[in-house]
């Protein structure tokens, strides 16, 4: 199963980019191969990891919003985190449940485990857009 992308994003020329870093004025956005120049951008470049990079004003922006992903995992609901491959990060603030379920941390910076995103099921996805 295909988890649906979390995390924060901008629009910027009808076209949505994945926000790596924002600043008071501007963000950074990570731009794939195929995207071309980026509108309204003030900078870009090539990190050294080979990923493209531009940094863009927010007044530039047609859309600014963070998607959050909350999934079921052994019959507990939990908000996704990182997925890598075909694992994904839980990450859930109940410690009778994290501890029923295995799961590492504490009460004061929440409980958290990595499981197969085969076992998981999406029970809700929402966006909430960001005010520039």
């Amino acid at each position: 199963m295909a988890l649906p992308e979390r995390g924060t994003f901008a629009t910027c020329g009808s076209r949505t980019y994945r926000v790596t870093t924002a600043g008071a004025d501007w963000v950074m956005l990570q731009v794939p191969g195929d995207a071309g120049h980026v509108p309204g951008s003030l900078e870009s470049g090539v990190r050294a990891d080979g990923d493209r990079w531009a940094k863009v004003a927010k007044s530039a922006l047609e859309r600014y919003f963070v998607v959050r992903v909350s999934v079921e995992w052994q019959g507990e609901e939990f908000e996704l985190g990182r997925v890598q491959g075909d694992r994904a990060e839980i990450l859930g603030g109940s410690p009778t449940v994290a501890e029923r379920l295995g799961l590492e941390g504490d009460q004061y910076n929440g409980f958290s485990a990595k499981v197969p995103t085969g076992e998981l099921s999406v029970v809700d996805v929402r966006e909430k857009e960001i005010d520039v």
